[in-house]
């Protein structure tokens, strides 16, 4: 059988020559442009996930300093899964909701909801871009983002959706001490406190 050509480095040094190579490419996404170091986090990261170092540039990007993946790369890597069972997202019209059933091999099911209601209680309804463009994907990237991470957070690494994370603040994750002694702990919807025992 011939073999196939394939850019996939096989030790550091090829590695860090192919992301000074690819850096300076068009095809590649912009955040990546003349960024080898980038380049080369993200190939490992892609590695870590089961993604070639194509694929990996093309679905992996950071926003507001966190490496996320597009909705549709985290779905085909839970349905990839011999541990998947299956994966099914449907909208509801009448009450304005996605959901998502997904299955885990030797788990129960699990069926995660995101509408209208969640939207405006997260401040994302009406929300300049995507949510006042395209409300329904929105929502249906929610859903599915949410399963998906409740079901196979060893298979995501802890990664999240970019359709999620370009709607966290910048500040997210920071802790902060507040006059109570307490840290804040900013998550983007509701605040987590987290006390110290302290004043």
């Amino acid at each position: 059988m011939q073999d196939v050509f394939t850019l996939s480095p096989r030790n550091l040094d090829e590695a860090m020559s192919y992301a000074k190579l690819i850096s300076g490419s068009e095809m590649v996404p912009k955040d990546y442009r003349n960024k080898p170091a980038n380049v080369l986090m993200a190939m490992q990261m892609g590695l870590e996930l089961g993604l070639p170092p194509t694929q990996a540039l093309q679905n992996i990007a950071v926003i507001n300093g966190r490496p996320s993946l597009w909705g549709d790369a985290l779905k085909a890597l839970v349905i990839a899964s011999p541990l998947c069972e299956y994966i099914t997202e449907w909208f509801d019209e009448k009450d304005f909701t996605a959901y998502c059933k997904i299955k885990r091999v030797k788990q129960e099911e699990l069926v995660v909801a995101f509408g209208h209601e969640d939207a405006k209680r997260a401040g994302l309804w009406g929300k300049v871009g995507p949510w006042s463009q395209y409300p329904k994907r929105m929502c249906q990237m929610r859903a599915r983002g949410f399963a998906c991470r409740d079901i196979f957070p060893d298979l995501l690494k802890g990664l999240i959706s970019i359709e999620e994370s370009q709607d966290m603040p910048k500040d997210m994750g920071v802790l902060r001490k507040g006059g109570n002694g307490c840290l804040d702990k900013l998550n983007g919807v509701e605040g987590e406190v987290v006390c110290d025992g302290a004043e």
